[in-house]
């Protein structure tokens, strides 16, 4: 079973829509690109695999305990910084609910998202079915940020990619991410949106309702028909371009969209 989920998964990251970013990425300037939910730094490397790392300044983000071990080759780099904080929609520290069985691929299982005991119980409900422990299921506490306070101290004038994967509180997290997006400061967002079934629909309104009325459009979605096959949640891939970029360079970002359709 172990085998299955690790091959879904694989699967659901190369017909993701993280590979139509790297395709235009090889022309592009020094770029800022902001890795937010970096895990295991797939993303990251994947980008460096193309094109090297003199092209980018990286900024990575998570709250999982064994991260940077992870990602303790990136931080060789002068280019690659690493901060151990979840972005969310306000600066203190909450709950950061843990499971250790998808530490091999990844976690959809491991969130600040758990408003309810519904939630918890539904993932809790899948390793109940994988044959798992339950009880590998913690929470502990973890400081937490806005992007505009992140932004702000750090004086960072632009971010070109945003990429954010944080399993269940993508909303919440652009709700501390107003100003930034508001001011145009980012040119490029890839978020992959998690929730139960039942939610789904209306949170994937609200993300979308929220960032096109921040001068975005949304030019390519891509659900994980897999997550869905062994549990109650699903999942999408969801890239937003600002308007002012794309008009800027409407051939560049037409063609990406086309690839993979």
């Amino acid at each position: 079973m172990r085998k299955l989920i690790y091959y879904i998964l694989n699967y659901i990251f190369l017909h993701s829509l993280e590979p139509k970013i790297m395709r235009i990425l090889k022309n592009e300037k020094k770029l800022v690109i902001f890795d937010i939910g970096c895990f295991r730094g797939i993303f990251t490397k994947n980008i460096l695999k193309l094109v090297g790392e003199k092209k980018f300044k990286f900024f990575l983000f998570d709250i999982n305990k064994n991260t940077r071990e992870y990602i303790s080759n990136l931080l060789l780099s002068r280019n690659i910084s690493y901060h151990e904080v979840a972005l969310s929609n306000k600066n203190g520290t909450a709950k950061y609910n843990y499971n250790s069985f998808f530490e091999s691929s990844g976690s959809s299982l491991s969130s600040l998202y758990r408003n309810d005991t519904k939630w918890v119980a539904s993932r809790k409900f899948i390793l109940k079915i994988l044959q798992l422990n339950t009880n590998d299921y913690v929470e502990y506490n973890v400081p937490t940020l806005t992007l505009d306070t992140f932004v702000k101290r750090k004086k960072i004038k632009s971010i070109d990619i945003l990429k954010v994967d944080i399993d269940g509180f993508e909303y919440e997290f652009l709700q501390g991410a107003k100003n930034t997006i508001k001011k145009n400061k980012v040119k490029v967002i890839l978020i992959e949106v998690n929730d139960k079934k039942k939610n789904y629909i209306k949170k994937e309104k609200k993300i979308i309702n929220f960032l096109e009325r921040k001068n975005f459009t949304l030019l390519k979605k891509h659900i994980n028909i897999s997550v869905a096959l062994f549990s109650g949640l699903k999942s999408g891939d969801y890239l937003f371009i600002n308007n002012i970029y794309l008009r800027k360079n409407p051939v560049n970002w037409i063609f990406l969209t086309k690839i993979y359709s």
